[in-house]
């Protein structure tokens, strides 16, 4: 079986996170062409890798093809479910559901 390129995987991750070029551009604060480039055909930089592993969570291995799991440990579909949210969260509520979680962990 073929691994799959950066490029694959970078679009792969992006359509099974429902997100657009668009959305996935402006929340990494890059161009949407930029975007189509890194999906189709061109190597993104070192920063811009971080930032997608970063953002989706996965290692820089992982979005290489060096690694088939996003990550060394397996997460929950309720995990993802809660990531995906918090990331779409702005700083200051980011800030406030993390203080509630660590509440709520303390009951």
């Amino acid at each position: 079986m073929e691994k799959m390129t950066i490029n694959e995987r970078l679009k792969e991750l992006r359509i099974e996170n429902g997100l657009t070029q668009k959305q996935l551009a402006d929340k990494l604060g890059l161009g949407q062409t930029t975007i189509a480039t890194h999906e189709k055909s061109h190597m993104p930089q070192l920063d811009s890798l971080i930032a997608y592993a970063d953002y989706f969570g996965c290692t820089l291995d992982y979005l290489a093809g060096r690694e088939d799991a996003p990550l060394p440990f397996a997460l929950t579909e309720q995990e993802r479910e809660l990531i995906k949210v918090f990331r779409s969260l702005r700083s200051g509520a980011r800030d406030y559901a993390l203080e509630t979680m660590k509440l709520l962990g303390k009951l």
